[in-house]
């Protein structure tokens, strides 16, 4: 995360507003006495509002200026500062604008002492160029900005160019890092020359800026080079820099800035052991303190050793927790791995408050693998009423939950712990009816349907995946009244017309992609209710003849479809048969007679093996009619046997 807060480019009106401004009389002087130096946005908006015609009153804002910039040189990363110097890029590059020149024009003519908003605007460009270059290190910002133009180009430099460029920019850097990193302008140019510079140009950097980490994390601008830092430098730049932040972690997650420094280090820069230690400091001053204190251990594991200290663990944790989710950082791994900490060790007290803080964004949490346990460990612990209330806020979301790698974990558990199953019917069927056929033939999309129709089934959910259910089962026993089976009956009816009627439309397409025609043969076996248009759409997409290559028995998976649906069940290894299904489907018969026409195709091409398979499932009457069709064709069977078609081998073997 940590993107980059993008500043809108100013409109025609804004900046006509400015040049308004810029076109008053007089300025307001206060009437207080001794006041205090002027802050730079204060000097700032002065410029913004000085008389082009009153030379003494810009002499004395000039001086107000200055004094006003070494007194702000130690925070030169400020807002203001940024703003100005935005300013003048915009002005830089800005068209004058030929309405107000005629304006200018007609004021002149009224008044000849009066400056024309051409004049003005030209004036407030070259004090705010004056301005600028007066600043420490100015002329040299100028000069390394053009330099850092030409090696920041998109396209990519031959090495020696960018070798060249950057070690004339390091000659002008290298003795003022410090200062260049907290200005918006020059902080560019130091994380492109960390992104290029050789190891022994890192070292200096990161040597040069020891002891200002913690305040580049939370400057608006040097965070992105401690992000760089953290991405280009080595193992052991990364650990120093974690060390250094060690007992200021818990601060950074509540700064807008720090915040998002602190995420990515977490996320992508930290090992296991790094991860704990970042997230003990949330337990209390202890932690944050002492670097080894609970090292390696859980919360789980601190609170067995010291019940005791239970209560203000706990409590700190969770107005941490609270304050990054009322600051919007719930979206965070950092802030989800601390909730499941929370979430594992809480109490009914304590998970009415937390649930109650979490629903609102409930959806904000299940993307990550630490955030969708905890959305599970919500659900299962939920009342009926806190349920009713995430179901709510999932209900907008539910197609991208079902398609997140985490979130469809997350929607099965939802499946397997509310009771009410009307309302999550009610809730969800709108959504899914509109994107079903999108879902079957996603990877992570398909997986809360297939549950619905076949359970915990190992066939598509690893031990991993059912080891974690289990756990769950554990928790909702107080919460939860219906039995499974009962529950997932009630769904299967409810989702089962949407499936089916998807199905119907577009089986052509979902028996394109193999995930689609593993879904078309599960839904058609188990789904409940009427499954009879369905059926007749998908024997009838594998009519006509095969010569085509598009036709769909050669994709490599639509065989093995098929063959589940002629045989109306699936082989059991443990059980070394193939298990039925209690209410035959019929499909095997509609596929006879879509095949009628081309035997000798199906029986000598890719088809073959749905051929066999016929020969075995059918009836008696139905069988006989079907081999005295292929003993037509019974030396072209021959023929492909022989020239290693393994089911026209087979086929002739049933016909002797």
């Amino acid at each position: 995360m940590g993107s980059a807060i993008k500043r809108s480019a100013p409109t025609k009106s804004s900046q006509s507003k400015k040049l308004k401004t810029a076109e008053k009389p007089s300025i307001k002087k206060s009437k207080k006495a001794a006041p205090a130096p002027v802050s730079e946005s204060e000097s700032e908006d002065d410029l913004d509002q000085l008389s082009s015609d009153s030379e003494a009153e810009v002499a004395e804002l000039m001086s107000t200026d200055s004094e006003a910039e070494a007194n702000s040189d130690a925070n030169s990363d400020s807002e203001a500062e940024a703003q100005s110097e935005d300013e003048l890029d915009h002005l830089d590059n800005s068209d004058d604008d030929a309405q107000e020149t005629t304006e200018g024009q007609e004021q002149a003519e009224r008044d000849p002492n009066k400056k024309t908003s051409k004049e003005a605007h030209q004036e407030q460009k070259r004090l705010l160029k004056e301005r600028k270059l007066a600043r420490p290190l100015g002329e040299k910002i100028v000069h390394l900005k053009q330099l850092w133009e030409k090696l920041r180009v998109k396209r990519e430099l031959p090495a020696d160019v960018r070798k060249k460029l950057v070690e004339e920019i390091w000659e002008i850097t290298k003795d003022n890092i410090k200062d260049l990193v907290f200005k918006h302008d020059s902080t560019r140019i130091i994380q492109t020359i960390f992104k290029y510079a050789d190891k022994s140009k890192r070292v200096v950097i990161t040597k040069s800026l020891q002891g200002s980490y913690y305040e580049l994390a939370k400057s608006s601008y040097g965070k992105y080079l401690l992000v760089k830092i953290l991405h280009y430098g080595s193992k052991e730049v990364r650990v120093d820099v974690l060390n250094e932040l060690h007992g200021k972690f818990k601060n950074l997650m509540r700064h807008k800035e720090g915040a998002y420094v602190i995420e990515d280090a977490y996320k992508l820069y930290s090992n296991a052991s790094q991860k704990k230690q970042i997230i003990r400091e949330f337990f209390g001053s202890e932690f944050a303190v002492f670097r080894d204190a609970g090292k390696d251990m859980s919360l789980n594991d601190i609170i067995i050793e010291t019940p005791d200290k239970r209560p203000i663990i706990m409590k700190n944790l969770f107005d941490t927790i609270k304050s990054c989710v009322t600051k919007g950082s719930i979206g965070f791994n950092i802030i989800h791995a601390a909730m499941l900490e929370f979430v594992k060790n809480m109490n009914s007290s304590e998970k009415e408050e937390f649930i109650d803080l979490v629903t609102e964004q409930f959806a904000e949490i299940v993307h990550t693998v630490e955030g969708s346990q905890v959305a599970r460990y919500c659900l299962a612990l939920a009342t009926a009423k806190e349920r009713k209330g995430l179901v709510r806020s999932l209900k907008p979301h539910v197609k991208a939950l079902a398609n997140d790698e985490y979130g469809n974990k997350v929607l099965i558990t939802l499946f397997e712990t509310v009771d009410d199953t009307v309302l999550v019917g009610k809730s969800f069927t709108p959504e899914f009816s509109e994107n079903m056929s999108e879902l079957i033939v996603s990877k992570y999309g398909r997986r809360p349907f297939l549950f619905l129709l076949l359970g915990r089934c190992n066939r598509y959910f690893t031990k991993i995946d059912l080891d974690e259910m289990a756990i769950f089962d554990e928790l909702k026993k107080t919460t939860s009244k219906k039995d499974d089976l009962s529950r997932i009956q009630e769904l299967n009816k409810l989702f089962a017309p949407i499936i089916l009627n998807t199905i119907k439309t577009d089986c052509k397409e979902l028996l394109l992609s193999n995930f689609g025609a593993q879904y078309v043969a599960e839904a058609l076996l188990y789904a409940a209710g009427d499954k009879a248009e369905a059926l007749k759409a998908v024997a009838a997409a594998f009519g006509g003849s095969t010569e085509s290559s598009l036709h769909l028995i050669h994709e490599p998976f639509t065989g093995r479809t098929l063959r589940a649906l002629i045989q109306e069940g699936h082989w059991n290894n443990k059980e070394k048969k193939v298990v039925t299904i209690e209410e035959p489907t019929g499909f095997k018969n509609l596929l006879v007679e879509q095949l009628s026409g081309h035997l000798e195709q199906w029986a000598t091409g890719d088809g073959s093996f749905v051929v066999v398979s016929l020969l075995e499932n059918l009836g008696a009457d139905e069988k006989k009619q079907l081999a005295k069709g292929l003993k037509k064709y019974v030396r072209s069977i021959q023929t492909a046997a022989e020239e290693g078609n393994k089911g026209s081998a087979l086929i002739v073997k049933a016909l002797a």
